[in-house]
């Protein structure tokens, strides 16, 4: 595990967690500076649970001990990140001021998103993907055009794949699919119904499913058999919907990158012919 990972991953996950994990969890992100010198039952009496709850919460962040937690904890303090308050548009800003916080909002998406990147799901949805012989992407609202992005990426490198936004289409088609196909749900929250319900029917048929979610306790995920999960918490101006889509579009190129990689021959001639293809439609 990353050693910067720890706060990032609990904050992605917060809003998931049950009622015993949220007191340990605030208890950590609020005083982690006196987490540092405590034990397991210091932290489980000040948090009011039990010994087992903390080690059951330090267990699930994918840490074999509390020391290690801490240990990583310590290193994550030292290192210097950008505050949130740092990056809120706030009236009477100027257009250099939006300019550099609308940046670094940006940037931020993508540390946090990179801070918690399970590099072995990110491998299984690539080799699924590379091996599929169709794939499709389910999304609707904003998280429709992260799902157009993906359908192009996949068509350069000669993977056959279709996006669709429109809920019914979705479930007609999801209801097609069979083993060794794979379907893609993108949803920032994972609890979109429509995109739920396409990505459980592709399931139920046999297909290979990947959800894109903040959420990785989501209703999607349930029904997804490699989470690949995000962190992009909302901004403070109202369209909270650009941090999350920066950070889907990150974990796309990752995943694009380790598609490549796996056969760079066929992603270049894919890329040269569907390049070719629409040569004439530039002036």
């Amino acid at each position: 595990m990353k050693t910067n990972q720890l706060l990032a991953k609990i904050k992605s996950r917060f809003q998931d967690l049950t009622e015993v994990e949220s007191r340990v969890a605030n208890f950590i992100m609020n005083d982690s500076e006196k987490v540092l010198y405590m034990t397991v039952s210091e932290l489980a009496s000040a948090s009011k649970v039990s010994d087992a709850s903390v080690i059951r919460f330090v267990k699930d962040l994918g840490y074999d001990s509390f020391q290690q937690l801490k240990i990583a904890l310590a290193k994550e303090r030292e290192e210097n990140e950008i505050n949130d308050k740092d990056i809120t548009i706030s009236k009477g800003d100027s257009a250099k001021e939006v300019i550099e916080k609308t940046k670094l909002s940006c940037i931020k998406a993508i540390d946090d998103t990179n801070s918690i990147v399970d590099i072995k799901k990110l491998e299984d949805a690539a080799r699924a993907i590379s091996e599929a012989k169709r794939v499709e992407v389910y999304g609707v609202g904003t998280s429709a055009a992260v799902a157009m992005v993906i359908q192009y990426k996949l068509i350069r490198l000669g993977i056959p794949c279709k996006a669709y936004d429109d809920p019914h289409i979705q479930a007609m088609s999801a209801s097609t699919m069979n083993f060794g196909d794979v379907a893609i749900g993108v949803s920032h929250t994972g609890s979109t119904k429509d995109t739920v319900d396409s990505l459980k029917i592709a399931k139920e048929h046999g297909a290979f499913t990947i959800s894109i979610t903040d959420h990785p306790k989501s209703p999607m995920a349930k029904y997804s058999d490699v989470v690949l999960e995000t962190f992009s918490r909302e901004t403070p101006v109202k369209s909270g919907a650009g941090r999350s889509i920066v950070a889907q579009i990150f974990l796309i190129e990752v995943l694009v990158g380790l598609l490549y990689s796996l056969d760079p021959k066929k992603a270049e001639k894919y890329g040269e012919e569907s390049a070719k293809a629409v040569s004439d439609k530039l002036y």
